[in-house]
């Protein structure tokens, strides 16, 4: 006769939830490409990972950042029709390609980019790069009536066709943070709309208080390279503008105290206007340039013809916290300005930065340096500089890279369907599921995990068919753990009530090893 003491359904459904949590924890640190193999595994797996938007932004939340640029590729097709490739590419990458070619000055590598059917863009209506955000790509036709896709290249989805505008040319793509909202603002020197992906309503908001560099029809110093279409940060879309002046007619007569980034906040759809860094203290000869970089809002612009200078605004809005990240001679970079004063404005050297990778001191731009020394409008290119060694690499590759339209990029689960609200889900189900009629068992830095009995799933749940590869999961865990997540399993075990502690073993169940896992910390 079992005189076992009945087991409580509260400490039941604690544990279960426990439980549940836990498992969501471990799958929030696997890459994307893992959980896209994984999530067939169940129902309840594939509902957490594909429809779960509090999972999207746990996920999104533990990604590693700056790590992806978004390259844009071009190849020509035998029918001579465009063929478009939006591709994710790591930056260590693109750091760690091999020299081609060694030179006293420089080195040259060359670049590939894989065609991959998986990231061409099928749907070629939508084609033109509004924007990056979130892991999500916004699309737009290239026309004057223009409609807009969203789509996630990691998970390999896309919207319907959204936005019906018409009469604008200039578009930037952002993410409203108060309100959970992806919007497009389209503007132009007059006019601006707001477009949101949640309701998918445009609305009308107030003109530019400066128009932004660039958009003026009149305006004939506006380099070829640097469209100042607006770049998106901390729930802002930034640009570069001049105060006082309305057609720009003679880049000589701008001051550099007329220079400004006016800022616009998704959330209340109202302006702001920032300075530039008090170190910005003269007109370069061609546009500085506002990007985003490690997060920040940077500013940078050549000094003097003699050194390329990058500032980092370490706490957005606030004046005070622009910070010279670098200044690099152009002796340093291999860059002879002698025929400078030569060549007609939009034929100077104008460098973009793409990238700031901090763990390899280096700075990633493109650059038409090509056309620079040829005097013609050629292939773009991107250069790399390493600062800490001095050493100067140039990108060379047979593919038609865009690195001026290169967009920073995190791999996300974030859905493109922004206007439907997803089926109910959460993480309960996970563990029933997962447990049934199998046990995951990894050995991780000699502490033995054990997450599902038999015994128990059956007493609970009654009789399920194999619902888990376990091979696949041992993986999927032993890499979590590998890469630091075995800490967070320890806390997470820490955590556990000390009722549920008792009834784990009090249903027999292999559990008890999360307690053991606590103590080992």
């Amino acid at each position: 006769m079992d005189s076992s003491p009945a087991k409580s359904p509260h400490s039941k459904a604690s544990l279960m939830s426990l439980l549940d949590e836990l498992i969501a924890d471990i799958l929030s640190r696997l890459p994307i490409k893992t959980l896209m193999q994984i999530k067939c595994v169940c129902k309840s797996w594939k509902t957490l990972i594909s429809f779960d938007p509090s999972f999207a932004k746990l996920h999104l939340q533990r990604s590693p950042r700056n790590n992806q640029l978004l390259l844009i590729a071009e190849w020509g097709m035998p029918d001579q029709r465009l063929d478009l490739s939006v591709v994710p590419f790591p930056v260590s990458r693109l750091l760690e390609t091999p020299i081609e070619f060694r030179h006293p000055y420089y080195r040259l590598k060359d670049v590939t980019i894989p065609n991959d059917p998986y990231y061409r863009l099928k749907n070629m209506d939508c084609s033109e790069i509004v924007g990056s955000c979130n892991g999500l790509i916004c699309l737009g036709t290239i026309c004057q009536n223009t409609r807009f896709r969203i789509w996630n290249p990691a998970t390999n989805t896309l919207s319907e066709k959204l936005g019906f505008v018409t009469d604008f040319s200039w578009f930037i793509f952002g993410y409203d943070i108060s309100t959970d909202t992806y919007k497009v603002v389209a503007f132009s020197s007059n006019k601006v709309k707001v477009f949101s992906f949640s309701d998918n309503v445009w609305r009308d908001i107030q003109s530019f208080p400066i128009v932004p560099f660039g958009l003026h029809p009149r305006q004939h110093h506006f380099h070829q390279y640097n469209s100042n279409h607006g770049v998106y940060v901390s729930g802002t879309i930034n640009w570069l503008a001049i105060r006082n002046k309305v057609e720009y007619d003679e880049w000589n007569d701008i001051t550099v105290d007329q220079f400004v980034i006016v800022s616009l906040d998704l959330a209340t759809e109202t302006y702001r206007q920032l300075l530039p860094p008090s170190g910005f203290v003269e007109v370069p000869p061609v546009e500085p340039s506002v990007t985003v970089l490690m997060d920040c809002l940077c500013f940078s612009h050549r000094f003097k013809d003699t050194h390329f200078v990058l500032w980092k605004m370490m706490e957005f809005g606030v004046q005070e916290s622009w910070t010279q990240f670098l200044k690099i001679s152009f002796q340093d970079l291999r860059i002879d300005y002698g025929i400078s004063n030569l060549l007609a404005y939009r034929s100077q050297l104008f460098l973009l930065p793409l990238c700031v990778s901090e763990s390899s001191n280096t700075l990633i731009m493109a650059s038409n340096q090509e056309d620079y020394v040829a005097h013609f409008y050629g292939p773009q290119h991107a250069i790399v500089y390493n600062w800490r060694d001095n050493i100067v690499e140039q990108f060379t590759s047979n593919d038609e890279i865009m690195w001026f339209d290169t967009k920073d990029y995190v791999e996300s689960l974030v859905s493109t369907c922004q206007n439907t609200t997803p089926s109910t889900s959460s993480t309960s189900g996970v563990i029933h599921d997962f447990v049934a009629n199998e046990r995951l068992v990894a050995e991780v830095h000699g502490i033995r995990v054990e997450v599902g009995a038999c015994e128990w799933s059956l007493s609970v749940f009654g009789a399920r068919n194999r619902a888990v590869s376990q091979k696949q999961i041992e993986k999927a865990v032993r890499r979590v753990m590998e890469d630091g997540g075995g800490s967070m399993i320890r806390k997470r075990a820490k955590e556990m009530p000390e009722k549920a502690c008792k009834s784990v073993q009090e249903g027999r169940s292999s559990y008890h090893n999360l307690t053991n896992l606590a103590q080992a910390d």
